[in-house]
């Protein structure tokens, strides 16, 4: 009953068998998933031989005790609503969903209850997982939701009013990040004879050599902003162009993020096609 279940094996589900099974974080014995596509179930039990397949989500709770459910925010609470019945009371749930808040699970299942935002840079075991716990989780179940996600990124502990902002860095960030770089790259393309995908491998190294940077020396943006834009030279011209016109943008892209962010999941789909 110790196994750990992962209702869901789309996109995040398979994420999460691969990072757990790959990092050592699990034992192939120790993991069952569960998915309503036949697709799916075939998909996985191919990529991980000997790995715990259970035909429908109340099989899979009844053989784990920890259930990560890694299905659509619309979907959490009929999966949730599907397994309770079968379950003792002493499992500890683990929702990944955006939107559907500790009180919304609880209400369903008064027990144990996590919430985790994933981020889909875990698949190269960098960025950070956002950890909030319940108020029901004791230190030894935290602990182990904790360390099951620690091999595949940073986990941060946050408060849940806290948690919608950090979604945004953390889970949304890479998605606006990559967004950024193709536009830099297409604009420098546009302006000059460079290949649109030299430019692109140009800005995302650029990126990820920044980052290291600024993660490595514990320097803040600005001290590097000062290091490379000298004064009259070319990149104090594009830093002044980004401090005229971001900080409106970014406002107005950070309160869409977060009014839809309120949105999701408040709207029950019924069921689940996990």
């Amino acid at each position: 009953m110790d196994r750990v279940g992962i209702i869901g094996y789309g996109h995040m589900g398979s994420m999460l068998v691969n990072g757990f099974l790959a990092s050592g974080a699990l034992r192939i014995d120790e993991v069952v998933v569960a998915s309503r596509s036949q697709e799916s179930r075939d998909a996985c039990a191919a990529a991980w031989p000997g790995i715990g397949i259970a035909a429908t989500n109340g099989e899979l709770a009844r053989r784990c005790r920890l259930i990560i459910l890694a299905v659509r925010p619309q979907e959490t609470r009929g999966v949730l609503h599907e397994i309770v019945s079968v379950m003792d009371g002493d499992e500890h749930i683990v929702s990944l969903a955006a939107g559907v808040d500790l009180e919304d699970l609880e209400e369903l299942f008064p027990g144990s209850v996590t919430r985790v935002v994933p981020t889909a840079t875990s698949v190269v075991g960098q960025g950070t997982t956002l950890v909030c716990h319940g108020r029901q989780v004791g230190m030894h179940d935290a602990l182990r939701v904790e360390g099951l996600f620690s091999p595949i990124g940073n986990v941060m502990l946050v408060d849940e009013d806290n948690l919608p902002a950090g979604t945004l860095l953390s889970s949304c960030g890479p998605g606006l990040l990559a967004a950024i770089i193709k536009e830099l790259a297409d604009a420098t393309a546009r302006a000059s004879g460079l290949p649109t995908d030299r430019a692109l491998v140009l800005a995302t190294e650029m990126v990820a050599a920044t980052a290291a940077y600024l993660r490595e020396t514990g320097e803040a943006p600005r001290d590097l902003i000062e290091q490379v834009a000298t004064g009259g030279g070319v990149t104090e011209v594009g830093v002044q162009g980004l401090r005229e016109r971001l900080p409106g943008v970014f406002d107005e892209v950070v309160a869409a993020m977060l009014e839809r962010y309120g949105a999701v999941g408040k709207c029950d789909g019924g069921g689940s096609r996990s």
